[in-house]
């Protein structure tokens, strides 16, 4: 939490010392998590076109920006370990990056007299601050506004369905177990992460938060699996079919035993052109997919791809003809397209 606050810090700061909109004309990503701050940034219109080059954005299922800015193709990408010289050659006015990279970019971007800012963009609250900062950033604060009632409306509905569900007597939190699949075996995340969160916000009881404490996934086995016996199980994959992915985890003799298996209750975690379990713009739909899934008698005449609908267009910029061609055939709910 202190490292956090740090970094929210370090964001005011720059808020206040970069007079924003009329400097930064020549914007650039880059990092392992690029995808989180370029899907953040390009939800702001007027800083599409100021971007000048991006570290990479796809992440094994397709490279989105592409539909959303036809001069992105255009834009010059670069290997997301580059050093603070890759990010010099492109002449930014302004470098935003992953707050986990500023102790290893911050003090060569710093030499260098390059503006850098920092978003965390992990945690809900996280991201109102740091979308109203962008707002100011980009002069578009009204958007910033809209764009941080959308997500406080998304964790309202969802703590309301698994509120009233769980006033039903003899309700309890379900045991949610999320794993990303990883080789021939599966990860958790840290406890600090927003898959636990979303698993929170949603109504259930995320069963791995103490096998896990740290700072990045852990690999656990298959006895661990077995001896949590979630409810439900959610696979995640940021480079596959996830729904394959479950259905083959339903068919492993080694979990044969476990009640979610036993009650056809193994998913493949939400995705199109991303997994929408991470701290990326699609969390909101990730969680309120989650809350449904968990919860479908708390939340009548939901539909996840109405609620797709509704995110494109008003991040995007997405009418329903381009929805349907580019979107609805990614679209992978429930396990299966939707």
């Amino acid at each position: 939490m202190k490292t956090r606050r740090y970094f929210l810090s370090v964001i005011l700061l720059l808020a206040l010392s970069l007079t924003a909109a009329d400097e930064s004309h020549r914007i650039v990503m880059g990092g392992k998590a690029v995808t989180m701050v370029a899907d953040a940034v390009y939800a702001f219109p007027g800083a599409r076109s100021r971007v000048v080059a991006v570290g990479g954005t796809d992440q094994g299922l397709g490279t989105f920006l592409e539909t959303v800015s036809p001069s992105y193709k255009n834009l010059p990408e670069f290997d997301r370990q580059a050093g603070v010289e890759v990010y010099a050659s492109f002449r930014p006015d302004l470098v935003i990056l992953k707050s986990s990279l500023k102790k290893t970019l911050g003090p060569g971007l710093d030499v260098l007299g390059i503006k850098t800012a920092y978003l965390s963009l992990e945690l809900p609250s996280e991201y109102y601050t740091e979308l109203l900062f962008l707002g100011e950033l980009f002069n578009e604060q009204n958007r910033a506004r809209e764009l941080v009632a959308y997500y406080k409306n998304v964790v309202s509905r969802a703590e309301t369905a698994a509120a009233t569900a769980l006033k039903v007597p003899g309700a309890q939190r379900p045991k949610v177990l999320l794993l990303q699949a990883s080789g021939d075996g599966f990860e958790v995340p840290p406890a600090s992460w927003i898959q636990t969160e979303m698993v929170r916000l949603a109504g259930g009881q995320a069963v791995w938060t103490q096998a896990n404490p740290g700072s990045a996934w852990a690999k656990l086995g298959p006895e661990q699996i077995v001896a949590w016996n979630p409810d439900y199980i959610f696979v995640i994959s940021y480079r596959e079919d996830a729904a394959a992915l479950a259905d083959a985890m339903k068919k492993d003799r080694r979990y044969s035993s476990l009640k979610a298996v036993r009650d056809d209750r193994v998913f493949g975690f939400a995705q199109d052109f991303l997994s929408w379990d991470q701290p990326d713009t699609r969390w909101g739909l990730g969680l309120l997919w989650l809350s449904n899934m968990l919860f479908p008698a708390a939340m009548p005449g939901f539909s996840i791809e109405k609620e797709a609908r509704q995110f494109y267009e008003l991040l995007y910029d997405f009418n329903s003809a381009s929805f349907d061609a580019i979107i609805k055939p990614r679209l992978r709910t429930s396990g299966r397209p939707e």
